[in-house]
């Protein structure tokens, strides 16, 4: 099993806006990060495949983010 230590910064960055918004669309990712979709694309199947990203309830549904350290 994979742990959030192994996600890189960016990574990170990125199930942070999730959690802040579990609507985002990849579209919308790639306007926060400044890149393209693509890119916010395979950003997302990577945090999908380390399982710490999982969508739930298909094209109308929201992002669940399934483990992230507790910020204090």
């Amino acid at each position: 099993g994979g742990s959030i230590g192994e996600l890189t910064d960016r990574q990170k960055e990125i199930l942070k806006l999730f959690v802040k918004n579990n609507k985002l669309t990849q579209r919308g990712l790639s306007k926060e990060l400044g890149i393209n979709i693509s890119a916010a694309q395979s950003h997302i199947d990577i945090l999908k495949e380390k399982k710490v990203l999982k969508r739930v309830g298909g094209t109308r549904g929201y992002w669940k983010v399934t483990s992230i350290q507790k910020q204090n």
